[in-house]
C-alpha cells in the first residue's frame, strides 16, 4: 500500500464500514456525527501512517482499481512476544468476493511479518464475521471465543 492508494482505499473501507453497520446497529449512518464518521478505520487521517509505513499493508489491485485492502503493523513486546503482526482491517469489495483476494492479502502480509522477524499474528475478527473466520481458519489462525474488552479513556464518565 502506498499514499498514492489512499483516497481509492479509504471509499472502499468506509463502504465496507457502512455496509457491516447497516446490519448491526439500529442507528443510521446519516445519523452518526461527521467527526464520527472521518475517524473510523484505519484509513482514516488520524490512523492510517503506521499503516502505511509498516511494510505490512497491502492493496489488490487491477487496471487501477482497487477491489481489497489489509491494514497491518509491526508491535513490539505484547503479550509476551517481541514482535508481533497486528492485522487492523482487511477488506474485499463485493463485487469480486470469493475469489480469494481476502486470502491472498492476509497471506502476502504474514509472509511480509514473518521476514521482517514476528513471531505471531493477532487479527481483529467481528464473531459474527462468518466469511473472515472461515478465511482465518483456512490460513492457519488459531480460533477461540475470547473477546476484546474495550474502554474509552477520554470518557469524561469513566468511574476510575
Amino acid at each position: 500500500m502506498k499514499l498514492k492508494d489512499l483516497k481509492k482505499v479509504r471509499e472502499l473501507e468506509i463502504s465496507l464500514i457502512r455496509e457491516y453497520f447497516s446490519s448491526t446497529l439500529e442507528n443510521k449512518w446519516e445519523d452518526f456525527p461527521q467527526e464520527w464518521k472521518d475517524n473510523l478505520g484505519a484509513s482514516s487521517t488520524n490512523h492510517y501512517r503506521p499503516y502505511l509505513d509498516s511494510g505490512l499493508s497491502f492493496v489488490a489491485e487491477e487496471d487501477g482499481e482497487i477491489y481489497g485492502f489489509i491494514f497491518a503493523q509491526m508491535l513490539h513486546h505484547i503479550a509476551d512476544v517481541s514482535n508481533l503482526v497486528w492485522i487492523e482491517n482487511m477488506g474485499v469489495d463485493p463485487i469480486v468476493r470469493r475469489q480469494e483476494i481476502g486470502f491472498r492479502l492476509l497471506r502476502e502480509t504474514l509472509r511480509a511479518g514473518r521476514e521482517a522477524g514476528a513471531e505471531v499474528a493477532h487479527s481483529m475478527i467481528q464473531p459474527a464475521n462468518a466469511p473472515s473466520i472461515m478465511l482465518h481458519k483456512k490460513i492457519g489462525f488459531f480460533m477461540d471465543a475470547r473477546q476484546v474488552a474495550l474502554i474509552d479513556l477520554k470518557d469524561p464518565n469513566l468511574k476510575i
